[in-house]
């Protein structure tokens, strides 16, 4: 889907007046292609598989990307919860900048049950989520089995946000995510929050090469949720490649994206919503069609 979505605005060009290429690139602090690190972000977490009740354990997480360490993620956030509560998940954020890769948080595990632990990683235009899971105690084995048949998000273990080695682009952001494909369902991949309903009101069909817009409304505890942060990720059925929008908030708990489709097929969206204390997702799909068809 390289060409498959285009945006209304175009980013402006800069020159440097009086200066070879080479001397604007070094007083701008731009890179060259052969510079940038395409490599894929990947994090490694370090924690205990089991812990005694009341137990207080350090969390931490190892951010590579190739072969060099990442210092300078953005933000690492600890998501705690125990099997079958997700909606009661703790957030700790890890201190920053990190230290030869490393990123850690403690944590105190005070109930005896399987927990999921999950840094959500954002460093370089990118963003990783792979889970880990203690168990605290001696829960029953049906309560360890049920919590790795349910609510273990590890079909969000990668999350590629590459921004093509330049962060101060507009919101169109292609990247590739070779580690990953997420599976192909209109349906949510991991229960959403209980507090948490989502109306997808986007048609079935989108025209090609018109202005289309992608809806949604979101309410919390039945009200509206607003000044929600809402990542679109947008690709076509069999590519590996992904587009990300940021959605815009119209209305209270209304948010839109308009855009311009260039190729037909079907499309799948990830729809990502964030707030200080949540981080949800959810996909959807529709048809590209052409006015003919």
């Amino acid at each position: 889907m390289k060409k498959a979505l285009i945006l209304t605005s175009l980013c402006g060009l800069l020159a440097a007046c009086g200066t070879s290429e080479e001397e604007a690139n070094e007083e701008s602090g731009a890179v060259g292609v052969d510079e940038i690190n395409m490599e894929q972000l990947e994090a490694e977490i370090e924690a205990p598989e089991s812990l005694d009740p009341g137990e207080e354990a350090e969390l931490k997480v190892l951010v590579t990307q190739g072969e060099e360490l990442v210092d300078d993620a953005s933000e690492v956030k600890f998501e705690v919860w125990e099997a079958g509560s997700k909606e009661g998940s703790d957030m700790v954020e890890a201190d920053l900048p990190g230290e030869e890769g490393w990123y850690s948080v403690s944590y105190e595990f005070e109930n005896e049950a399987v927990y999921h632990v999950q840094p959500h990683t954002t460093a370089r235009g990118m963003h990783v989520m792979p889970v880990h899971d203690i168990v605290v105690g001696e829960p029953s084995e049906d309560e360890v089995k049920e919590a790795e048949e349910t609510d273990h998000p590890d079909d969000m273990d990668n999350h590629d946000h590459n921004h093509e080695g330049n962060n101060n682009q507009d919101d169109h952001h292609e990247h590739s995510n070779n580690d990953h494909s997420h599976e192909e369902s209109s349906d949510h991949d991991h229960p959403l929050h209980e507090n948490m309903d989502i109306a997808w009101n986007t048609t079935e069909e989108l025209p090609v090469d018109e202005p289309a817009v992608i809806s949604i409304d979101v309410t919390w505890e039945e009200e509206a949720w607003e000044n929600g942060d809402i990542r679109l990720e947008v690709w076509q059925h069999g590519d590996e490649e992904r587009t990300w929008f940021e959605a815009e908030e119209t209305e209270p708990g209304t948010y839109k994206k308009e855009t311009t489709l260039e190729e037909s097929g079907t499309y799948h969206v990830m729809v990502h919503l964030e707030d200080e204390e949540i981080h949800e997702h959810v996909q959807y799909e529709f048809e590209a069609v052409e006015e003919d068809e």
